[in-house]
């Protein structure tokens, strides 16, 4: 995954945010890294094979768009 830059997301920052998105449609994520690449699979309840894909295609997506907030106050 590429947010355009260039560079892949931050690990930590992309689990924070796709979290945050799957969370949000009723999915979950789990995640794993490599030094270049980021696995991601979207669980998801849906009606059919079509909307579970476009479900998985959103998370991801917001989740790379999302700037994470610190969570340190």
């Amino acid at each position: 995954m590429d947010r355009g830059g260039g560079h892949p997301p931050n690990p930590a920052e992309f689990a924070v945010a796709a979290g945050q998105a799957a969370s949000a449609r009723a999915a979950s994520i789990v995640s794993a890294h490599t030094a270049s690449q980021t696995i991601s699979i979207v669980t998801v309840l849906a009606v059919d094979q079509s909307a579970a894909v476009a479900v998985a295609l959103a998370v991801v997506s917001e989740a790379l768009k999302r700037p994470v907030a610190s969570s340190i106050r």
